[in-house]
């Protein structure tokens, strides 16, 4: 037990020698690393109201689903109903789809790339495949509608 003890105050006593131990002014100030860090911090410090944090991302325009949207989707799924795409709706934007991330505005991407997207995120939201074809049949549905206003 004594052993045990007097290695850890050894540690202990070397550790606070290694931290009060004083660098060069040389070699301070030839660490790249803490002026990168110095210079972030500084572009954000320009007083304009910010008080150093970066601006506040502007809001995501969500669409809830319309009858406009429905009629689109329901020509190639004689099945949708506007009770799927609320469902979809919800998924995206209170529900599995912002556990990890915000919700994106749907014209951000194209009908391939969304369906690649839900595909991915699907697996790592743990949704059943029924929720993934309702936020799929919401995503493409409303973003045609749009197209067609």
């Amino acid at each position: 037990m004594k052993k045990i003890l007097h290695s850890s105050v050894l540690g202990l006593i070397l550790l606070m020698f290694a931290c009060t131990v004083k660098k060069p002014v040389q070699e301070i100030a030839q660490t790249p690393a803490k002026k990168e860090v110095i210079e972030q911090v500084n572009s954000y410090n320009n007083f304009s109201g910010n008080l150093g944090f970066p601006a506040p991302k502007p809001a995501v325009k969500l669409y809830p689903p319309d009858e406009a949207a429905l009629a689109i989707i329901q020509k190639s799924n004689s099945n949708a109903s506007m009770e799927l795409l609320n469902h979809g709706f919800k998924l995206y934007t209170k529900g599995a789809c912002i556990n990890c991330h915000e919700a994106r505005d749907i014209n951000n991407f194209n009908n391939s790339q969304w369906g690649h997207i839900i595909d991915d995120m699907a697996i790592k939201a743990n949704i059943t495949s029924e929720e993934k074809n309702a936020v799929l049949n919401y995503i493409v549905s409303v973003k045609i509608a749009l197209a067609n206003k």
